[in-house]
């Protein structure tokens, strides 16, 4: 690889995952908040959230198929962030629950696709680099993110929640110019397809491969219970007495604890292989959902956010990872676009739709300990299917053979 290659690789992508979940913390932790802003009850923002997953549902695979298709991820992916700037620059205009139910999907059809889109990117192009990894890239975003959401956070306390629209925008700016300078396509994702004899791999493929059905199966049910858990965060804490700005803090400290898992997550995938650091990531949403039911105040809650890094970090490394393994070359993006589809968007339409009705129904904490039970089962699912795999023949393809699959 020329020595230009390699210092835009080593160098572009921190800088892509800095700004880029810079610009997500101007949007993701304060829908619910500009929900609760627009005088929304638990039941419509958990109707608003519903139509925010259907929109990803639908959006994901979509963005990820059409990368696959024209070969470039940089090209979905600013499409993506200057469609989402744009709209999301809308949101101080609009009030009514008619509008916000129209204008947060589309913003989510443009934004859901960025993160599993670059986090495919950045994987692909650091599995050329004996020096660097996914993780080691990655936690670039925790600090981008933790960074940027403290100031937001302050500057919404002191004006209004409408900065996080001009905040998102000029992020995404920064973050398209960054992208201009790395390679359109994966580099070794490139390779694989041109040494397939019989061209690009069709998505049947992975539909008829049990591994990794079973696995995007296992990642719906369980964010089922998750993804409410993110979603009515902010809520739980303005019901234990915080604020805003609290809330901002603990999003913070969450993204923070992230880096050291980031850090050596290369070590962790090496010696414990993705699916022990899976079921280990689902023990501490367990534990931390079950604490979050429990909390008694604000600074609990923070408290509770110190487990950030062993359940989603954890469960985002070894998801990707995963997958990667199960996807043949061509397919790679599609593969995580769709599952992202399923635990972001189905899993979040069911489960923040049902969140919301049981909330105003039985207060919001008692929600909190049925979600830790879930995923317990989850976890117990999880495991048999892994036991069941053993006894089944998937289709081979690009990157996971029989080797591989023991090794699980």
């Amino acid at each position: 690889m020329p020595e230009r290659h390699k210092r835009i690789l080593q160098s572009g992508f921190p800088g892509l995952q800095f700004f880029a979940y810079a610009t997500l913390s101007c949007f993701n932790p304060f829908v619910t908040l500009i929900l609760t802003d627009r005088g929304l009850d638990n039941t419509h923002i958990g109707l608003v959230l519903t139509a925010n997953s259907l929109a990803a549902i639908i959006a994901q695979p979509f963005w990820g198929m059409v990368s696959d298709r024209i070969g470039s991820i940089r090209k979905v992916f600013i499409i993506c962030f200057i469609s989402a700037g744009l709209l999301f620059l809308l949101m101080p205009l609009v009030h009514t629950l008619s509008l916000l139910i129209v204008i947060f999907p589309l913003i989510l059809f443009f934004n859901s696709p960025i993160v599993p889109l670059m986090d495919t990117w950045t994987y692909q192009a650091m599995k050329d680099q004996p020096d660097k990894s996914y993780g080691a890239v990655r936690y670039w975003g925790s600090v981008g993110y933790a960074i940027v959401l403290v100031l937001i956070g302050r500057i919404v306390t002191l004006t209004s929640i409408h900065v996080t629209s001009a905040g998102y925008a000029i992020l995404a700016a920064i973050s398209i110019l960054i992208s201009l300078n790395l390679p359109p396509q994966p580099h070794t994702d490139r390779l694989s397809l041109i040494s397939q004899p019989a061209g690009r791999p069709g998505l049947g493929l992975l539909l008829k491969n049990y591994h990794f059905v079973s696995f995007v199966l296992v990642l719906g049910l369980l964010n089922i219970a998750v993804q409410p858990m993110f979603g009515f965060l902010p809520r739980l804490m303005l019901a234990v007495g915080g604020s805003q700005e609290m809330y901002g803090w603990l999003m913070a400290l969450s993204a923070i604890v992230e880096i050291p898992f980031f850090l050596v997550s290369r070590h962790l995938l090496a010696r414990f292989r993705p699916v022990r650091l899976l079921i280990f990531a689902m023990l501490c949403f367990v534990v931390r959902i079950y604490l979050y039911a429990v909390a008694a105040g604000p600074a609990a809650l923070i408290l509770i956010s110190l487990l950030h890094g062993c359940s989603y970090a954890a469960y985002l490394t070894g998801t990707i990872s995963y997958i990667d393994e199960l996807a043949p070359a061509g397919l790679k993006s599609t593969a995580l676009t769709i599952a992202s589809a399923v635990y972001g968007g189905v899993s979040g339409m069911i489960g923040n739709a049902l969140a919301g009705k049981m909330m105003d129904a039985m207060t919001i904490q008692p929600v909190y300990r049925i979600g830790a039970w879930i995923v317990l089962g989850v976890l117990g699912f999880f495991i048999l299917t892994l036991i069941m795999g053993r006894f089944v023949k998937s289709e081979t393809h690009g990157s996971l053979d029989e080797s591989a699959i023991s090794r699980k």
